[in-house]
């Protein structure tokens, strides 16, 4: 090879600088629009950007799998086992043939369980899912009933049969593309000043600002799945109760404590046995609460991967935004001036 052939070294360096000006504008590019997206003052800047990790909602997939259970303990035969379950369930299929009622049991008693778990799966947007998937049935063969009834002449909803499986698929799949969607949505920053937690869903929303020197406490809240899949939670306590919630635990009686089983109220036994029942039912109906940590991804840093250098990160920029960071630096700058 001559020396015409052979690229000089500054042709080398001129291939190479687009290489880099290309970089550098994409990065400033990602820059200016998460600046844009969290709405920054011109003297901020991102230290740090977070997102849930992918099995952040990990429980909400597992109401997906359940409602596909559900669709498909109900297209099986259980006809041909002779089990206590197989009588059970085959029991329930034939109960409910009319309406598909013993469907529509299962999963409102799915729902009914789902909601006093007290969870992150009970929220009112899963329990009115699973009320839709629970009625889908009876909505369908609506036309049916009211023809059975001689209310209408002929059905006017297309689907007579209703494959379990076909719409087992669809409502998991349906709530798992929603859930990802929602999770999605949540997008952190740590900046010089402040944390900003947000959340974007249909339109661009609003979030949570926090100044460094109104956090009272960073604390992290690991749970058992969090240690197996090495996620964690971060909550920024600020003294408004935010994310603190109660847990209550209660069970209720179908006495009364005015009703009295026998004998006269008036009389001495009556009364006693009035208030025996009255302290039964107090007893009963007794309800424990107590205020726990229930992190609300809206206000921090939930489920996040790579928890330990964003932990540190806060803890660093807490200290020096505090009373006692903000009095070392001015000692420092007294100690430099004389």
């Amino acid at each position: 090879m001559s020396d015409e052939e052979q690229p000089s070294v500054e042709e080398e360096i001129v291939e190479e600088n687009p290489k880099k000006e290309d970089s550098e504008v994409v990065s400033s590019e990602t820059s200016a629009s998460l600046k844009q997206k969290f709405r920054l003052t011109s003297e901020e800047e991102i230290l740090q950007d977070i997102k849930p990790s992918i099995f952040a909602f990990t429980p909400m997939y597992g109401i997906a799998l359940l409602i596909l259970f559900a669709h498909w303990m109900f297209d099986i035969n259980w006809d041909s086992d002779g089990s206590t379950f197989s009588t059970i369930m085959q029991g329930i299929i034939t109960f409910g043939k009319v309406g598909n009622f013993g469907f529509v049991f299962v999963m409102l008693a799915i729902a009914w369980f789902n909601r006093m778990l007290n969870g992150s799966t009970s929220g009112k947007w899963s329990t009115m899912y699973l009320l839709l998937v629970a009625f889908t049935p009876m909505i369908l063969s609506i036309d049916n009933i009211m023809e059975s009834l001689g209310i209408i002449e002929s059905g006017f909803i297309p689907l007579d049969d209703f494959h379990y499986i076909t719409f087992g698929l669809f409502w998991s799949i349906l709530f798992v593309a929603l859930t990802i969607f929602y999770q999605r949505s949540f997008h952190y920053a740590i900046t010089n000043h402040r944390v900003i937690f947000t959340q974007h869903l249909f339109i661009p929303g609003d979030g949570r600002r926090i100044l460094f020197d109104n956090i009272n406490e960073i604390r992290t809240q690991r749970t058992f799945m969090g240690a197996m899949l090495g996620y964690n939670t971060i909550i920024c306590d600020t003294g408004s109760q935010l994310g603190i919630g109660e847990e209550a635990m209660s069970i209720s009686a179908g006495a009364s404590g005015n009703s009295v089983p026998s004998g006269d109220a008036n009389t001495v036994e009556g009364q006693v046995t009035r208030s025996i029942f009255k302290k039964l039912f107090a007893f009963i109906t007794y309800q424990r609460t107590r205020k726990i940590d229930l992190p609300d991804p809206k206000f921090s840093f939930f489920c996040i991967t790579n928890w330990k250098s964003v932990e540190n990160l806060l803890n660093e920029m807490h200290q020096r935004h505090s009373q006692s960071g903000i009095l070392n630096d001015l000692k420092d700058q007294i100690a430099e001036s004389q």
